[in-house]
C-alpha cells in the first residue's frame, strides 16, 4: 500500500496540472486594447476565467479602468512630439517592467502611424526614453514599433545610425525590439526570422499582427497555424492580436475578418480561438455571461480530474 499511494497521487497531481495549465497555456499573448464605443459592454470577455492573456496595451501611458488589476499594463510613449509628457506619466506606475516606444514612425498619421523622422525619434529617445533604462526606474524599453515593412527596417536603419551620431557611445540603447506585421504565415515568419539575424541578442515582441482585408476562414487559418509557431519562437517574448473589437468597428484597411467579436459583442471564431477555444471554455457565439454560454467546457475538465481521483481512491483503499 506504501508503494501505491504515491504513485497514485503523482498521477492525480499529473492530470490536475495539466488540465489547469491549459486554462493560462503563455505568458507571451496579450490584448491591444483599442477603444470603441462598445468597450465598457466588451472589455469583460477578455479577462474571462480561463483567459489566457496575461498583458495589455492600448497606445498610451494610461492604463485602462476596466482592465486595473486583471492584466499586467505595459505602458506606451506614442510618438516623439509627445515623449516628454508621455514619459512623466510612464514615470507615475510603480508597477510598470516594460515600456513601448512610438509607435509606427515609419508611417503617416492619415494611415495610423506617427510620421516621425529618424533624427526626431532619436533625439526624443535619447533625451526622455533612455533615462528611463537607469535608476530609479530600470524598465525594459523598446525600439520604436515600426511597420512590417521594407520602410520599416529602413528607418529603423537610419534610426541606429542617427542614434550613434548623436551618441557615438553606446547609439539609443534598448531591451527589446515591438514590431508590426500584417499579412500571411508565411510572411510573417519571414519577418522575424529577418529581424533575428539582424538583432539576434535580443528579444522581440509582436505587437501587432493580423492578415488584412480577407474572409473569416483565411483569417481563422492564419491564426491557427501563428498560435502555435509564436508560443514556441524561444526568441519572441509577447504577441498581440490585432482585432479585440466588434466587427463593425474595424477599419477598412483590415476589415471585419480580423475582429474578435461579432457585431453584438460575442465571441466570433476568431476570438473563441484566441482566447484558447473549448479547451479554455471558451467557444464561438458567447457572450460576457460565461457561466451562462461556455463555462461548462472548464467545469468538465476538472470533473474529469475528481473523477480520476475517485476512482485512485478506491485502487489504493483496495490495496
Amino acid at each position: 500500500m506504501r508503494s501505491s499511494t504515491p504513485s497514485f497521487w503523482f498521477l492525480f497531481l499529473s492530470v490536475h496540472l495539466t488540465l489547469g495549465a491549459s486554462v493560462n497555456s503563455t505568458s507571451k499573448r496579450g490584448l491591444i486594447y483599442i477603444s470603441t464605443s462598445h468597450s465598457s459592454d466588451d472589455d469583460s470577455i477578455f479577462i474571462q476565467s480561463g483567459s489566457p492573456l496575461s498583458w495589455y496595451y492600448n497606445y498610451s501611458p494610461w492604463p485602462t479602468d476596466t482592465l486595473s488589476g486583471e492584466l499586467e499594463f505595459v505602458p506606451m510613449v506614442h510618438g516623439a512630439s509627445n515623449a516628454q509628457q508621455d514619459v512623466g506619466t510612464v514615470k507615475t506606475h510603480s508597477n510598470a517592467s516594460h515600456v513601448l516606444s512610438f509607435n509606427e514612425p515609419d508611417i503617416s498619421s492619415s494611415d495610423g502611424g506617427t510620421n516621425t523622422s529618424p533624427r526626431d525619434a532619436a533625439k526624443a529617445y535619447l533625451d526622455f526614453l533612455a533615462p528611463l533604462r537607469e535608476e530609479p526606474y530600470n524598465l525594459k524599453v523598446s525600439l520604436p514599433s515600426t511597420s512590417g515593412s521594407a520602410s520599416g527596417l529602413t528607418w529603423l536603419s537610419n534610426f541606429n545610425k542617427t542614434c550613434h551620431s548623436l551618441n557615438s557611445t553606446h547609439g539609443c540603447p534598448f531591451d527589446f525590439i515591438a514590431t508590426h506585421f500584417y499579412g500571411p504565415f508565411s510572411g510573417l515568419t519571414s519577418w522575424l526570422g529577418n529581424l533575428h539575424t539582424l538583432y539576434p541578442e535580443a528579444k522581440i515582441w509582436l505587437t501587432e499582427f493580423a492578415i488584412p482585408d480577407t474572409s473569416d476562414t483565411e483569417a481563422l487559418a492564419m491564426m491557427n497555424e501563428s498560435l502555435p509557431y509564436l508560443d514556441g519562437l524561444d526568441y519572441l517574448e509577447r504577441y498581440s492580436w490585432f482585432g479585440s473589437f466588434r466587427s463593425d468597428d474595424a477599419n477598412e484597411w483590415t476589415g471585419d475578418g480580423v475582429s474578435m467579436l461579432d457585431d453584438h459583442g460575442k465571441l466570433t471564431s476568431l476570438g473563441a480561438q484566441y482566447l484558447g477555444g473549448q479547451a479554455n471554455g471558451f467557444k464561438e457565439g458567447q457572450g460576457q455571461n460565461k457561466e451562462d454560454n461556455g463555462g461548462g467546457a472548464m467545469r468538465d475538465r476538472y470533473s474529469l480530474a475528481l473523477m480520476i481521483a475517485g476512482v485512485g481512491v478506491s485502487i489504493v483503499l483496495a490495496c
